[in-house]
């Protein structure tokens, strides 16, 4: 007997029952004949045990990261404070406060296509190990000068964010796949909570180590205190600080490499790994950008905007409250841990309603908070630099809403995509987030002195708090419209959507491309297919029409292998198949609903739902046969493959 496939979408009742109960997800496999049974006790358990270990894998992973991100805040003001290079240079500035960003928007992209292809547990160790070399690179920084040193802790910082920016694309879709199989009601709370909740305890963790730190050896140190005797400073040893900051940092870097030796993938994406080759194919770009781009809007430009906001001011917020408070180093730690503290509640309470009031809602409540005290903040900003103990007590009031956005813009790129491709997509949606991180950290310098005329001065930063509010409400619209709402759905009922989208494009094509009388011979010698968009272009370029046609028609051949097509009637009847699919957005339920009218429209939404359970373009009468039975050839993929796996074949899709 083969061994049992994981169906990737489970039957109709059972997966309703999930959404409406939110029981734990018994593991389903496909037998030789094609039915659905409940996996073991033994199975069950050893799973349930798995997802357990996993989870503690991801929060100590998170807990790294929020570590290894905060890490350089605190110790840029202290670079400015000390060594002159720096606090003279606004490029350094710049790189000391985005190597990580640059390092992590690459991890993002990378390991997001490594996730999806090797596997989420060896990206996972693949990340861990680079966090490690970084921060061993960290420590041992060294140069002929002040500056040299400086570049070199900026590249040992690349190296950490990319393995950072994996943890992200590995983990979260992975955690996120987890908890579908423990209660698809409370999916959003639990990751919070594992991800969100746990990078800011290590966000949090650093500035105590630095306090203990900074007041050994450098207490007394202020922006007035500088002195262009540089890491000569009297009364104060900034090696010590920097150089143990990034060291200390290693102990759980280790221990989260440990775990990843035992940590698993997810049996969705172990189910979805089984159905088909490790690679993409050009039905995957086609959906991507026929179905998915309104969606990418909310996932892609909200993270911009917020990693925009969130990292200017978190990377130079000790340089700003230095400013305008005028307190030293080792106090404004302090304020930096007091507000740290209270921010702690903030992924806490917003975890807590991401569920009950859906990924849209609690987005579009946290942009209106922001957006609105930004205004308030820029009016009053002046007045509050007076008042040193108002201006903090403020600023944590406002930002400590701030999670009711990180929460949803976390979740929802890894439930809107389907499993096949949601590591990628995640990767792609915070990677181009971060490129807002980088704009505005890098830029954030430079804007300061510009709207000062040349000098950091109050009026500029409340020339930027104008800025800044303007970049809220554009969110707060763009949430409204672009946000897709999957609250309390199941991650598989988008997998067996998108599959079934695969199925009929392919058909479509197959046909368009007069690819009609195939034998199974020939589909199956097409599964094993080198060819490949890339070889299709140059074909395009290099070679001749009809050679070109004929690549094409394999390549048709390759997909329809791919989506496991039996014959060509079975080709013939799924491309003659409407297409129906919704994304969730609201700007496209408001185009649908102008085009059509609300009664067609919510038509098309129900017949969308059901993409995949049936052929619901056809009715019942058409559905049957001249004896009043079933066409033989409606097949599932599902049922492919396990008359695949009863013959003893590979599945290639």
């Amino acid at each position: 007997m083969t061994e049992p496939i994981t169906d990737i979408a489970p039957d109709i009742v059972y997966r309703n029952s999930q959404e409406a109960e939110g029981v734990e997800s018994a593991e389903i496999s496909v037998q030789d004949g094609g039915s659905n049974t409940v996996g073991d006790k033994d199975n069950k358990g050893s799973r349930m045990s798995s997802i357990k270990f996993n989870a503690l894998g991801t929060a100590l992973g998170f807990l790294v990261n929020g570590y290894m991100y905060q890490v350089g805040s605190l110790l840029l003001t202290l670079y400015e404070d000390v060594y002159p290079t720096v606090y003279n240079s606004s490029t350094l500035q710049s790189a000391l406060s985005t190597a990580v960003l640059y390092g992590v928007l690459f991890g993002l992209i990378g390991f997001g296509f490594i996730a999806d292809i090797v596997g989420r547990k060896a990206g996972l160790i693949m990340c861990s190990s680079l966090v490690i070399l970084g921060s061993v690179l960290s420590v041992a920084a060294n140069g002929t000068s002040t500056d040299g040193m400086m570049w070199m802790i900026i590249v040992s910082r690349a190296i950490v964010g990319l393995g950072m920016g994996g943890e992200y694309t590995c983990n979260v879709p992975n955690v996120m796949e987890d908890s579908e199989d423990v209660n698809v009601n409370t999916r959003g709370r639990r990751v919070s909570l594992l991800v969100m909740f746990m990078e800011v305890v290590g966000n949090n963790t650093p500035t105590v180590i630095q306090l203990i730190l900074i007041a050994a050896a450098c207490r007394n140190v202020t922006l007035d205190s500088r002195s262009s005797t540089g890491v000569r400073l009297p009364g104060c040893h900034p090696q010590v600080v920097w150089r143990l900051s990034y060291g200390l940092g290693l102990i759980p870097c280790v221990i989260v490499l440990l775990f990843r030796m035992r940590m698993s993938d997810s049996s969705m994406y172990q189910s979805d790994a089984k159905l088909r080759k490790k690679f993409y194919d050009g039905l995957d770009l086609f959906v991507i950008l026929r179905h998915f781009t309104s969606r990418a809007v909310g996932t892609v430009v909200m993270w911009l905007i917020v990693d925009w906001i969130n990292y200017s001011q978190g990377n130079f917020s000790g340089v700003i409250l230095e400013k305008v408070t005028g307190v030293s180093l080792f106090k404004t730690a302090w304020i930096g841990l007091v507000q740290g503290v209270i921010f702690q509640s903030g992924p806490f309470i917003a975890s807590l309603v991401v569920d009950r009031l859906g990924r849209r809602n609690t987005e579009i409540l946290g942009w209106a908070w922001l957006a609105s005290t930004q205004l308030i903040n820029a009016g009053i900003y002046i007045i509050l630099s007076h008042h040193p103990v108002g201006f903090i007590v403020w600023q944590t009031f406002v930002f400590i809403f701030q999670y009711f956005v990180f929460i949803p813009v976390y979740l929802i790129p890894a439930e809107v995509y389907p499993t096949r491709i949601r590591a990628t997509m995640y990767g792609w949606s915070s990677g181009l987030g971060k490129v807002g991180g980088i704009l505005g950290t890098t830029l954030f310098p430079y804007m300061w002195k510009g709207f000062g005329h040349g000098v950091e001065s109050l009026d500029a930063l409340r020339d930027i708090q104008w800025f800044y509010a303007g970049l809220e409400y554009l969110g707060l619209i763009l949430a409204v419209l672009f946000v897709p709402e999957y609250s309390k759905t199941s991650l598989r009922g988008e997998d067996r959507r998108y599959n079934e989208l695969r199925r009929r494009y392919a058909a479509k094509f197959a046909k368009s491309l007069g690819v009609s009388n195939i034998s199974d011979a020939e589909l199956r010698e097409a599964s094993n297919s080198s060819l490949s968009l890339y070889k299709l272009l140059k074909l395009k370029i290099r070679s001749s029409k009809e050679t070109y046609l004929h690549a094409k028609q394999e390549y048709a051949k390759m997909l329809l292998a791919r989506c496991y097509f039996q014959n060509s009637e079975e080709v013939e009847r799924y491309a003659e198949l409407p297409i129906y699919y919704d994304d969730r957005t609201l700007i496209t339920k408001w185009i649908r609903q102008w085009k059509m009218g609300r009664e067609e429209a919510a038509r098309y939404i129900e017949n969308a739902e059901k993409l995949g359970w049936e052929d619901n373009s056809q009715s019942s009468e058409e559905r049957t046969n001249k004896n009043g039975s079933r066409k033989d050839d409606e097949m599932t993929i599902d049922n492919a493959v396990a008359v695949l796996n009863s013959e003893g074949k590979k599945p290639s899709y």
